[in-house]
C-alpha cells in the first residue's frame, strides 16, 4: 500500500491556488473557507467552525451536497442541453427544440470550489446508479477539511441506485458530524472487529497501516487547555465509523421480497486536509494526482485482477465488512480525486488521469472533472461514471475567492 509520502504543504485558494504551486508557499488551513452558497449563489459564505447557515437564504452548510437536490428557487432555469433555451415544460422538454431533458438523477453537478463532483448515468444504462456527497468542514482547531463520497451500486442487486445514494448520506453526514463536533466518537452502535479469516496480502499491508492509524497517539488532545483536535488517528477511525453507518443504511434498505440480492453498493471516502485519509470497499477508487510524476492509485480493489467482480460491498449480505483504510501527506500541489468504474475502465492509469485533469483541477476541479466525464462518454459510456476532485492543498481563500462560480446543478 502506497502510503507516509512525506513533504511540505502550500495553500492558497481558488484564484491564487496555481500561484502558490508555483511559489511554494506554505500551508495556512486555519484561514477561514470562503465559498459560494449551493443554494442561493451568495459569495461571501464564510465556512468557519460554528457555522451552519447561510445568512442570504438560511441553506444549512453543514449538510453534504450530492447534486440531486431540488433547485432552489434562486437558481435560474436550467438550459437546454441540447439548444440551450430556458423554456423546459412540464413533461421535461425544451419547448424550443422539442428534446428531452435528462432526469436530475441522470447527471448531478455540484461546484462548491474547493471540491466539486459530476455523476453522470453514461450512455449506456437507463439510470444512474452512483452517488456522490461533498462539502467543505472545519474542524475545531480552526483546520479546513473537504469530504468526498462516492459509491456505485451493484447493478446485479436490486434497487442499486437507492444503495448508494442512501450509503453516501449517511455516510458524509456521520464524517461532517464528527469533523464539526471533534469528536471521532459519533456513533453509539461499536464498529464490527475485522473477521479474522481470509487475509490476502492486500488485505494484511491495509490492515498493518490501519493499525498504525488507530494507535497514533493524539498530542494536542493530551494537553490541558488545548483545543480539540482531530487528528490523523480519528480521521482514520471516523471513517470506520461512517463505512459501519453507509452499511447500516444500505441494510435497512432490504426487503424480503428481493430474491436474495438485496441492494448494495461499493465505497470509497476521501477526507483531505494537510493529510488525506482514504477509505474503501469494492472497486470504487481514490488518485493522486500532481504533474511532478508521482501520480498513483491510493486504492487497491477488493476484486481479482482484471475483474469486475467485487469481493467486498455495502448491504444486508456484506457480512459487515472492514473497510481499508489508508493516509499520506503529499509533498506538493496536486488533486485527489475520488471515482467510480465507469471512469477508470477508460483511464485506469493515474499518470494518464492526471494529464487529462491537470492543470484545471489546481483551480477549476468542476472544469477538470467534466473532462474526466467526457473521456468517459466519448470512449463509449458503458456504465455509470463519477469523477469528484479535490484540490490540493485545501484551499483557504479568504482573498480571491469572489470569483468563484461554485453551486449545485442540475440539468
Amino acid at each position: 500500500m502506497t502510503v507516509e509520502i512525506t513533504g511540505t504543504t502550500g495553500t492558497t485558494g481558488t484564484a491564487v491556488i496555481a500561484e502558490a504551486a508555483e511559489a511554494g508557499q506554505e500551508a495556512d488551513q486555519q484561514m477561514p473557507l470562503q465559498l459560494t452558497c449551493p443554494n442561493c449563489g451568495a459569495t461571501d459564505l464564510v465556512m468557519e467552525q460554528g457555522a451552519r447557515f447561510c445568512e442570504a437564504c438560511g441553506y444549512g452548510v453543514d449538510e453534504p451536497v450530492t447534486g440531486e437536490e431540488e433547485p432552489s428557487e434562486f437558481q435560474g432555469p436550467k438550459p437546454c442541453v441540447s439548444c440551450g433555451g430556458t423554456e423546459i415544460d412540464a413533461e421535461g422538454y425544451c419547448t424550443d427544440c422539442g428534446d428531452l431533458q435528462p432526469r436530475r438523477r441522470d447527471r448531478m453537478e455540484v461546484d462548491l470550489g474547493v471540491v466539486a463532483g459530476i455523476s453522470d448515468r453514461g450512455l449506456r444504462h437507463h439510470r444512474n446508479e452512483d452517488s456522490m456527497a461533498l462539502r467543505p468542514a472545519v474542524g475545531l482547531d480552526g483546520r479546513n477539511l473537504v469530504v468526498a463520497v462516492v459509491c456505485d451500486g451493484v447493478s446485479t442487486s436490486e434497487r442499486p441506485d437507492e444503495a448508494s445514494a442512501a450509503a453516501v448520506a449517511a455516510a458524509a453526514k456521520l464524517l461532517l458530524t464528527a469533523i464539526a463536533a471533534g469528536t471521532p466518537e459519533p456513533v453509539a452502535e461499536p464498529v464490527p472487529e475485522p473477521a479474522p479469516a481470509h487475509v490476502d496480502p492486500v488485505q494484511t499491508a491495509v490492515m498493518e497501516l490501519q493499525a498504525e492509524i488507530e494507535t497514533e497517539p493524539d498530542d494536542a488532545a493530551e494537553e490541558p487547555g488545548a483545543a480539540v483536535v482531530i487528528g490523523p488517528a480519528d480521521l482514520g477511525l471516523i471513517s470506520r465509523h461512517a463505512v459501519a453507518d453507509a452499511d447500516r443504511a444500505v441494510s435497512d434498505l432490504a426487503r424480503d421480497a428481493d430474491h436474495g440480492n438485496p441492494p448494495a453498493c461499493t465505497y470509497v471516502s476521501a477526507i483531505v486536509g494537510e493529510e488525506v485519509t482514504v477509505a474503501w470497499l469494492g472497486d470504487s477508487r481514490a488518485y493522486w494526482l500532481d504533474e511532478r510524476g508521482t501520480s498513483r492509485a491510493l486504492t487497491r480493489d477488493d476484486a481479482a485482477e482484471g475483474s469486475h467482480a467485487i469481493e467486498a460491498w455495502l448491504g444486508a449480505d456484506s457480512g459487515a465488512p472492514e473497510p481499508h483504510l489508508a493516509r499520506f501527506t503529499p509533498d506538493g500541489p496536486g488533486a485527489v480525486l475520488v471515482c467510480s468504474d465507469g471512469l477508470w475502465n477508460y483511464v485506469e492509469k493515474a499518470a494518464d488521469l492526471a494529464a487529462l485533469a491537470l492543470p484545471a483541477a489546481l483551480t477549476d476541479p468542476f472544469d477538470a472533472a467534466a473532462r474526466l466525464v467526457r473521456k468517459a462518454l466519448d470512449s463509449g459510456g458503458h456504465d455509470n461514471i463519477t469523477a469528484v476532485l479535490v484540490p490540493y492543498p485545501v484551499q483557504a481563500p479568504a482573498e480571491g475567492a469572489a470569483g468563484q462560480t461554485g453551486a449545485s446543478q442540475q440539468p
